[in-house]
């Protein structure tokens, strides 16, 4: 890491119009567009010009374009769950003899997306060629917006020869120098990095500490965010005698009582067998300071969803085995597993505690036990269930509330304040839901096409329903569950709606076929009346605003 020279710039975007085009930018676009809602601006990924075009809404729908170079060769890009940044990824560029473009190194450029005036937008680039020489194509993001956390990717092209274990952790509330970005290769016995896991603080021996959780496709490893230069831990999963390969399908993580700090855990389940395995992170001699104690339970059926949850009898890995049409509540201290029949084979299962206790009331402490949403459905019975972890070590049974729904569930999506007592249920067949966890009801919405997409308003208050291709789009009102249509005149890619520049609110229609444009209209008023519809989008000239 000696003599690192990664660099923070500045980029100030120019405005789309101005000077010269570049032959790059009259290179048609890559079709089907990619585009980002973020929560002042909409990015619109320019792979073929290395760059992201940045939409933004002013009063009367006016729409402005402005342009943030990136490195050449964007490979991946991640939005962070509250849109406030963007994160994308370029491999750089190595020249060959003669070449007319210059070297680049791989970079990380990191875009603020709520900026919608004051102008100029900026993006921090920072340089990762001191820790990279060929790229990675595989980008991780703590939803905090802390770590980013590159490694080689599965699903694009890369390097003729790479290290499959190679990781580069970049911490991104701290200035770029000798010691971030932070190279580490995990010791690796046979496996590589599948899927990544970012945890929250715990409380762990040495220290409040955040945790990377890498799942392989045969074993477990952890290692501090706080110090990633410390060894990581490794458990696998497969004993010595054992001759399968064990696979983790997914974990699960609890910090325990706050108060101590031995009790933090990580739940794993397997996608080829019955088994769910708790670890619990206790103090240990060592660079880590803790190492964890492995409790290994069979669960009768293999797990499509687990998550810790407080009973009554304690805490507790709760497992849903839709082949069984059960769930297992499994004691992370003794193994000791109670089974709950369940109406129908649930596969994914959601914690509303936080908006609803078992007698419908809000939750009031902290030390109450916890309710579940059950959804996913196979069988009969297409509906949800709530399932009341209060009343499990008497009759378990009558733990289960289910709520009949006429077609199965396909997804969840949260509703945020001042409406987060509501979730909207998206469903396999021509309906969406809006479910009440407080009166435990769900009131159906119908459509004329079952191939819907669905953005719920940052705000709360609706949400925005479409088919990709088609032309039409809806706004769903979440507290009087009243729909109302708007009418578009070209086939529609993507909708998000941001905050515009004077306080309003915009929805922003990106259509991607016959050249790039944009519908926008008053997101709050939602009427066609407002809508303004914008052409020639990407083409580095004056865009066509077509009302």
């Amino acid at each position: 890491m000696n003599g690192f020279a990664a660099t923070a710039v500045v980029i100030v975007i120019a405005a789309v119009g101005c000077g010269g085009r570049s032959q790059t930018w009259s290179t048609p676009p890559e079709l089907p567009v990619v585009s980002y809602g973020l929560s002042g601006s909409v990015a619109i990924l320019d792979r073929p010009a290395d760059r992201l075009v940045m939409l933004t809404a002013g009063p009367d729908q006016m729409l402005a374009e402005s342009a943030v170079p990136v490195g050449r060769d964007i490979v991946n890009a991640v939005a962070l769950p509250d849109g406030s940044k963007l994160l994308v990824l370029s491999a750089g560029h190595r020249a060959t003899l003669g070449d007319s473009q210059p070297d680049q190194s791989p970079s990380l450029t990191v875009i603020d997306g709520s900026l919608n005036p004051p102008t100029p937008q900026r993006a921090t680039q920072l340089d990762l060629g001191a820790v990279l020489t060929d790229p990675l194509s595989g980008l991780a993001v703590d939803p905090d917006g802390h770590w980013a956390v590159l490694y080689a990717g599965t699903g694009m092209p890369g390097a003729f020869v790479e290290n499959p274990n190679e990781l580069v952790i970049v911490d991104l509330t701290r200035p770029i120098g000798m010691d971030n970005p932070v190279a580490h290769t995990l010791q690796s016995f046979g496996g590589r990095p599948v899927r990544l896991t970012f945890t929250p603080a715990l409380n762990l021996p040495p220290g409040l500490r955040h945790l990377l959780v890498i799942e392989t496709d045969q074993d477990v490893s952890l290692l501090q965010l706080e110090n990633p230069a410390t060894p990581e831990i490794t458990v696998p999963l497969t004993g010595g005698t054992d001759t399968r390969s064990l696979q983790p399908a997914g974990i699960v993580v609890d910090d325990g009582d706050p108060a101590s700090n031995d009790d933090a855990r990580i739940g794993i389940r397997l996608q080829n067998d019955r088994s769910v395995i708790t670890l619990q992170l206790q103090a240990a001699t060592g660079g880590n300071g803790f190492k964890p104690t492995v409790n290994l339970t069979d669960v009768g059926g293999i797990p499509s969803d687990i998550a810790f949850v407080r009973t009554d009898g304690g805490l507790r890995l709760a497992a849903l085995v839709p082949g069984t049409s059960s769930a297992v509540l499994v004691d992370p201290l003794t193994s000791l597993t109670t089974s709950v029949a369940l109406p129908a084979a649930y596969t994914r299962m959601s914690l509303v505690t936080n908006v609803v206790s078992s007698n419908g009331a809000a939750a009031t402490t902290p030390s109450g036990f916890d309710v579940a949403l059950l959804w996913n459905a196979s069988g009969a019975n297409n509906g949800v269930a709530f399932w009341s972890l209060g009343q499990t070590a008497g009759q378990p049974y009558r733990s289960i509330e289910t709520v009949a729904l006429a077609t199965a569930v396909d997804a969840v999506l949260d509703v945020p304040a001042p409406h987060q007592s509501l979730k909207v249920l998206q469903a396999l067949q021509n309906a969406f839901y809006v479910l009440d966890l407080q009166t435990r009801t769900a009131a159906p919405l119908l459509t004329s096409d079952p191939n819907l997409a669905m953005v719920v308003s940052a705000t709360g208050q609706r949400v925005w329903t479409f088919v990709p291709g088609g032309v039409g789009i809806a706004a769903t009102d979440l507290a009087t569950k009243h729909p109302r249509s708007l009418l578009v005149d070209r086939p529609v890619s993507a909708v998000h709606e941001i905050a515009r520049g004077d306080g309003g609110r915009a929805l922003i229609a990106i259509h991607g076929q016959g050249g790039i444009g944009a519908t926008v209209f008053d997101a709050v008023t939602e009427d066609d009346q407002t809508r303004r519809l914008f052409g020639g989008l990407l083409t580095e000239g004056d865009y066509d605003d077509q009302q």
